[in-house]
This record gives C-alpha cells, structure tokens and sequence, in this order.
C-alpha cells in the first residue's frame, strides 16, 4: 500500500517568483511520484509568512492530522514549513503524535539518526536567513520613512496614499475628530458607533463600525503625526489629524474603562515531553503538577500506564527540573565531546551528500542548453564549408541570444540547488550547542530536539537514546534506589502529613553515578 501524503506550500509575497506555488507544487509531486508516494491533498497559504502562526491552511493541516488519514506532509523546502526552530519543533512534535512526519523535496532528510542532525542544521540556517532578511527589510524601510514614504500596510481611516505619501483624506478626517470629541466629552462607545453605522460610515476595509475598531483608532498614535517602526519614531511620515491633547485626553478615558485583565498562570514548559517512556511498561511518562501540604507547587514527570491505571505500573515519578538538568549535562558531558562530534560530522557529510540530486528544472535547462549547443555547431560547421545565407546569419545570433539566456537561468537554477555539506561546518553547527549558554527553556527544548531521541525511565536507572547514535544510550544509574525517585508523586497527590522539614529534605537535589556510552 503506497504511503499518503498531503503537500503544503507557501509563499511569503506576491512579489515573490523564485519558489512560486506553482514550482513548489511541481517540485512536491516530482518527489512523490519518484518514491512512489500517492497525494491525497494540497494545502496551500499564499501571501503568507513562516514566521507566524496566522496560517490558515497550515492550521488546518495540524488538525487534520488527527485524523490519520495521512502519513507524511511534503514541503518543497523545510524553510516553507516553518523558520523559527522553536515553531518547528512544536508542530512536528504535534504531527508525530498523530503518526505523521514531514519530508522535504529538495532536501535530503533520511529518517535515520543522521537525518535528523541534518534537518536541525537546514531549520537553523534557515532562521538564520529569514533574520538576516528581515535585517535587510528593515533596513530599506528605514531609508524610505526617512523619505516621509508609505512603506505598505493596511490603509488607515482618515487617510490615502497619493504618490507614496500619507496624505489627509478631508472627510474621513472630520469624522476621526468627531469621534475623539464625542469620546472625550463622556458620549459612549456604543452611541458613537450605533451613530457611524446608522450613517453608513464603513472602516477603510468596508466593514461596519464595531469596538474593536474604535478602539484601534483612538489607541493609533499615527493620528497626532507620530509614526513608530521597530522603536524609532519618524515624524514627517503621517500628518496629524488630531490635537496631541485631546489624543491623550481620550486614551486616559479609555485607559480608566479597561477591564483588568484576568491572572494568568504561565505555565512552566515541560520540554522533555514526548521523548520520555516508562522502562516497564513502556507509555509515555507525561506532565504532572501538585500542591504538597505546604502550599508548595511541584512539577514532575508521570507514567501515564500508572496514571490511568494505579494497579498497572508501579513505576515511580520524577521531578521535572532534577531530570530536565541531569539528562542536559549528561548529553552535553557524554556526547558533545570533540570526537564525537567530529564522528557525527562525518557521518552525517557522507550520508547527506551521497544524495544529492538535480532538480528536474535544472536537468531541463541543462538538456535545453545543450540542444541550443548543438545547433550552433552545425550552423558553423555550414559556414565553414561556405554555406552562408541570412537566414543562417540570423538563426546563429538568435541561438546564441538563446544560449546566454539559457545559462544564466543554469546559474540562478544551480544557485538553488542543495550544496554539498562540509564537515567543518557541520562540526561548527554542533559546537555551537556545546557553547550556548541556555539562558531559557526555548533554547533547551531546541538543543533536546535536536539530539535526544528518547529516554527510557526506569527506578534504578535512566537510558537516554541520541540521534548521533540511536543503537548505543547512555546509561545513568544511582547509588542509592531512593535518591531521585523519591515517589514524589504519590507524596503529593496523596499530601501526606509530612512535616514541612521532612517534606524539604525529600525535595534535596540528588547525586546520580554517570556510566559511558553503550551502556545499556
């Protein structure tokens, strides 16, 4: 039965023409149709950004997935899926949770472990780019505001852009005025609306009038002339509409009316999840919070076998931040060493450029390039003997017009395509891990994404399963059987009558006997 998949393409304006929708989606069934892979669905965003979540059509593919109708989702590049690592790892771990995993066309991502490393180092250089872009975007805005130009964007009520300029637009303007004043002189919110909608007045996208938009103007410093791009402030963008004071006036008002908004817990990231399983019964150990009798909150790691089933497993719980450090220092301690590092290097060129392939439009060009070769030689192999006409003429200063455009699309072709890894570069990607300073949990989910395959958990020992080497874990054990695994679980769900000092000295960081690689 051939293997499923759903193609999803992207592109990020409708200036760019490099990687079309079109050329994604003829590179994405190329590869299908090569691994014998059947497409069952297309889903595509245009005009739309990696770096943000607001894509419908990829919502939409996360949520289908659960519906195991598909196998693997086929991008034209990983850079189309997404160009934050963090967004990356998030969604791949949503996709392998309903079974399914992403391919690349143009990349060549094996599924083993060295697939994996690979696929980190494209997902980086890839973020890499996309800031380094947004670096240079910024900078041209920053020229064309220096201008006074309109740099893009929606429209805002109360003006037009007349040759790149922000300019008043006379009638919208009088009613921005209007409903300042009404607002600062105690009329309501829902009175001035009722009065814009009643009248017709539609927002610069042609919708009603609502509470939402009202607040967006009378919250838009653009209408005191003041225009905020990236923290630097330019004033000969936008003209003024309205008085700065009774801009302020009104935003005070409004700043009395706002609700409060509700506390919220942020809830401390369990960055392990997914990777670690139950060495008895083998289930995930999943997130789990309690309250000890102290009030206290604590966070561990739970089999979900026992969770579901007391009578099932007995395996104990771990504490979350206690396991989180441990497998942290042990992976940084243990596998990124010098000759490890040089080893996976090595592996990984080898295996990665062993695979490497034309496209079909690079082999197209070439194979036209070619044919235009070949005509031109028999056009001067003809002249040569003195058989010269006009036509002959004619038809070799077009061939040759054709042959420069025919390699300069080679070159821009060929400037696409997947480049052969160099080790030290590949080397230079993992010392980079070694050197980071892990300053928050985002850059840690990064660095367990990247090289942890799984960890198996048992009460007398922890297996730890790494990419560079997924047949060999290392082995962590304990001197004493009750050190980690304290139950601190139970403790907490059953809130014993533990006394505080007791509770405290359960809790104590414990010492962990660390064995080599291939331990198991």
């Amino acid at each position: 039965m051939k293997k499923r998949v759903v193609i999803y393409a992207r592109f990020s304006s409708h200036s760019q023409t490099e990687q079309s929708i079109e050329g994604q989606l003829r590179e994405c069934y190329d590869f299908a149709r090569r691994n014998d892979y059947l497409v069952i669905a297309e889903y595509i965003d245009r005009a739309l950004t990696g770096t943000t979540d607001k894509r419908p059509e990829f919502l939409r593919m996360i949520e289908d997935s659960k519906k195991k109708n598909f196998d693997y989702v086929l991008v034209y590049q990983l850079d189309r899926f997404a160009r934050n690592r963090y967004d990356s790892a998030n969604y791949k771990a949503k996709l392998k949770k309903n079974g399914v995993r992403v391919l690349s066309a143009k990349e060549n991502i094996t599924e083993d472990a060295s697939g994996i490393l690979v696929e980190g180092m494209l997902e980086s250089m890839a973020e890499y780019y996309s800031a380094e872009l947004s670096q240079k975007v910024r900078r041209g805005v920053k020229e064309s505001l220096l201008k006074g130009h309109f740099v893009g964007g929606y429209g805002l009520f109360g003006y037009d852009i007349v040759d790149k300029k922000w300019t008043i637009n006379a009638y919208e303007a009088d009613i921005v005025r209007d409903m300042f004043t009404r607002y600062k002189n105690g009329e309501k919110v829902k009175e001035i609306i009722d009065r814009l909608n009643a009248q017709g007045i539609k927002t610069k996208a042609g919708s009603p009038f609502n509470m939402n938009s009202f607040a967006r103007i009378i919250r838009n410093e653009k209408y005191i002339g003041v225009y905020n791009s990236h923290g630097v402030i330019y004033e000969n963008v936008i003209p003024p509409i309205v008085d700065e004071k009774l801009f302020f006036d009104c935003n005070a008002i409004m700043d009395e009316h706002k609700h409060k908004p509700r506390a919220t817990k942020s809830g401390k990231p369990y960055i392990l999840s997914g990777k670690l399983f139950c060495g008895y019964c083998g289930n995930l150990m999943t997130a789990e919070t309690g309250t000890s009798q102290t009030g206290k909150l604590h966070h561990y790691y739970k089999c979900f076998g026992r969770k579901k089933n007391k009578h099932r497993c007995n395996k104990k719980s771990y504490r979350q931040q206690e396991l989180e450090d441990l497998v942290f220092k042990t992976t940084i301690d243990y596998v990124l060493q010098p000759q490890v590092i040089q080893a996976v290097a090595e592996q990984v060129v080898t295996k990665f450029n062993s695979e490497i392939t034309k496209t079909s439009t690079l082999e197209n060009l070439e194979n036209e390039l070619k044919a235009k070769e070949k005509a031109t030689n028999s056009l001067l192999s003809a002249i040569e003997q003195g058989l010269i006409t006009k036509s002959a003429k004619d038809r070799l200063i077009a061939l040759e017009t054709q042959k420069d455009e025919l390699e300069a699309k080679i070159s821009l072709e060929k400037a696409k395509q997947i480049k052969p890894l160099e080790v030290d570069k590949v080397k230079a990607f993992l010392n980079f891990f070694v050197h980071r300073k892990y300053e928050n949990d985002q850059e840690k989910n990064e660095f367990f994404n990247s090289f942890i395959n799984r960890i198996v958990l048992y009460d007398d020992r922890i297996l730890i399963f790494y990419n560079t080497d997924t047949n060999h874990p290392a082995a962590i054990t304990r001197k004493d059987t009750d050190d980690l695994l304290a139950g601190i679980g139970e403790k907490i769900e059953k809130k014993s009558k533990t006394t505080a000092k007791n509770e405290k000295n359960s809790l104590e960081p414990q010492k962990f006997k660390r064995v080599s690689l291939g331990g198991g």
